[in-house]
């Protein structure tokens, strides 16, 4: 039996992203803990990142150290990104939901969301495997409306 792996496979340990980021593996958590990177949990609660994992915390740290942000100041922007537009457009089950109304971060890392969102597995979703890129980050907040990426029946843009 052959596995295929993508990117979004989950198969590097917490050891081995802290040492590619050249962190400690409780910097490691301290981001998953406040909402910045999903990992996957194993049945005894193993954590366990994708490639997309590690390349969102590479942004992390490059937000960090190169341009001085803290981590409030990345969720916030990561806020910005606009999940309805990859969603299915704005209705009024958005309009409704915190992610919509409130900076609160990402919209994976918030428990109360709006219907169309209630049951989804994040790790799955099109806003969280977005392909973000630290240096076109008013890309991913303008949207791919805006950008004119997508029309209103379009499937989402998966690469920023």
């Amino acid at each position: 039996m052959t596995t295929t792996l993508d990117r979004y496979s989950p198969i590097l340990g917490i050891g081995a992203v802290a040492r590619e980021l050249g962190v400690a593996v409780g910097t490691v958590r301290l981001y998953e803990n406040r909402g910045l990177v999903l990992a996957h949990r194993t049945a005894t609660r193993q954590r366990f990142f994708s490639m997309h994992d590690l390349e969102r915390l590479r942004c992390v740290r490059k937000m960090i150290t190169e341009h001085g942000l803290n981590i409030k100041g990345i969720k916030q922007i990561m806020a910005l990104i606009p999940c309805w537009e990859y969603r299915g457009g704005l209705d009024d089950d958005c309009r409704g939901c915190p992610v919509y109304s409130e900076m609160i971060g990402p919209c994976w890392s918030v428990r109360r969301v709006g219907a169309k969102c209630r049951n989804a597995d994040c790790r799955q979703c099109d806003v969280y495997r977005m392909r973000v890129s630290c240096d076109h980050m008013k890309d991913v907040i303008h949207g791919p409306r805006r950008r004119g990426m997508l029309k209103a029946v379009d499937t989402p843009e998966r690469s920023i």
